[in-house]
């Protein structure tokens, strides 16, 4: 889905991708930060064709033999809200599988799944009991939508009232997330579901209602404004003109700040899938929250230069926490690791001395299966980076950050079923009631280096495939 919006700069319409946080202007050129998209925003979609057009085509179609006295004697266009919630779905699946031995006995394996996959949901912010229209369908998808600007809705459109809260809408949202059900092969004993990302905005749909007169007896008909199809609902006219919001902006629109570091003054890099924005000339980094810029802080694993490896340096959430259960709390990396246990032998007392870290990639990422494996095998592994601040970033090759803190510390939850083994009970039993207290939180860049298909991480040795990344992102000026 596409933003329609007015270039700051030069007045041009242009788009931009839903999943860009940086916008370049195609006509002048001009680079700008979108605000707010951390946040609900509310935006409109515009009519397909004239109400009179669309009612003269109604007529036509209504009309018969016995309906020449059918007339269109007025006509509202209406925007109704609909909240429209997208992200990406995770779901680890956990039980028993059943299948006919050999022997023709029936016989049980464990299994564990990771579901994986894009999610978005539309459904009314409005009492809609007396409406049709449950669902925008795929095609919110596809369509072209504006920042909500009342100037530019129509002449004198009126706006049925948002009734359905946002805390609302989180409960509608995370109700809707189908889960997997045992069936005649299938037991699951545990399901967790996580919407990691997601993206609330109020989308305002546009409708026509025409007042319909026939035999001196008046009837209303309401009209998609884009399908052109009859819907079967009912308005008041007279109610939505008194509860009109007018002019009021439900949820901030889209605004612009220029893409400056503002310590040093100089432009960033343009890499329009990026959260965080790091300065090439002093090396400051940088987010965007409330219509500013605040400072982010971060590390780097620095490896020492050399001829003959090119180091790659790749962007992970680096979180400290404690897991939380109802009877216990594991603080240590003892404690994990009698949690997670690992086959080969530990240091007992240096174990007890060390908290728990979760590493969570903030690179974008596309086979989300096989990079979810290989942080759990990371996290699993429990590395120890020599962590520095640089004055410069110039000459280092680092990746963009594509994944923010508040979706990682949901990652992390994620994790916890990642590692845990399909046939260890105990650690079932653990997970799925526990919660994570994040004590400490660093962005930290980790070195790599390029091995055929590969990118192999400088200590574990453990491999990533470069195909599960965006790697271009690596190389971007």
């Amino acid at each position: 889905m596409n933003i329609a919006i007015t270039c700051p700069q030069c007045g041009a319409e242009v788009e931009l991708a839903e999943e860009d946080t940086v916008f370049k202007c195609l006509y002048c050129g001009s680079i700008l930060k979108p605000t707010g998209r951390n946040r609900v925003q509310s935006f409109f979609i515009s009519p397909k064709e004239t109400a009179h057009k669309v009612g003269t085509a109604l007529l036509r179609a209504l009309k018969d033999k016995d309906s020449k006295d059918l007339h269109i004697v007025g006509h509202h266009l209406l925007y109704a809200p609909y909240w429209r919630v997208n992200g990406m779905l995770f779901q680890w699946v956990f039980g028993k599988k059943y299948f006919k031995s050999p022997g023709g006995q029936k016989a049980w394996e464990n299994f564990k799944k990771l579901r994986a996959t894009p999610w978005f949901r539309t459904f009314p912010a409005f009492d809609s009991s007396k409406w049709s229209l449950f669902s925008l369908g795929l095609r919110a998808q596809v369509l072209k939508i504006w920042p909500f600007n009342k100037q530019k809705m129509g002449k004198d459109p009126l706006l049925i009232k948002q009734t359905i809260s946002f805390k609302e809408a989180i409960d509608q949202a995370q109700k809707s997330i189908v889960s997997q059900r045992s069936s005649g092969s299938i037991q699951v004993e545990m399901l967790n579901s996580e919407l990691i990302g997601e993206r609330y905005s109020l989308l305002y749909f546009p409708f026509y209602c025409y007042t319909l007169k026939k035999n001196g007896k008046q009837s209303l008909l309401i009209v998609d404004a884009l399908s052109h199809k009859v819907i079967k609902g009912h308005v008041d006219i007279d109610e939505l003109k008194r509860t009109s919001s007018g002019d009021k902006i439900p949820y901030k629109p889209l605004n612009f700040i220029p893409f400056k570091c503002p310590n040093c003054g100089w432009d960033f890099s343009f890499k329009p899938h990026t959260t965080i924005h790091v300065c090439k000339t002093c090396g400051r980094a940088w987010q965007e929250k409330g219509g500013s810029y605040v400072p982010v802080l971060y590390r780097i694993s620095l490896k020492e230069k050399s001829k003959n490896i090119t180091w790659k340096y790749l962007a992970f959430w680096r979180l400290t926490g404690i897991i939380k259960t109802k009877d216990k709390e594991y603080k240590t990396l003892k404690e994990f690791y009698d949690l997670f246990p690992l086959p080969r032998v530990l240091d007992e007392e240096a174990i007890k001395r060390r908290n728990i870290s979760f590493y969570i990639p903030a690179i974008r990422i596309k086979n989300v299966k096989m990079v979810d494996k290989f942080s759990a095998q990371l996290t699993l592994a429990q590395p120890q980076f020599t962590e520095i601040e640089i004055d410069t970033i110039e000459d280092l090759d680092l990746s963009d950050v594509w994944l923010t803190l508040k979706d990682a510390k949901e990652m992390a939850h994620v994790l916890l079923y990642s590692m845990t083994k399909k046939e260890h009970k105990k650690t079932k039993n653990v997970v799925k009631d526990a919660q994570i207290h994040f004590t400490n939180s660093r962005l930290l860049w980790i070195p790599f280096v390029e091995k055929g298909i590969y990118l192999r991480e400088s200590q574990t040795d453990f491999a990533l495939q470069k195909n599960a990344l965006y790697l271009p992102t690596l190389t971007d000026p």
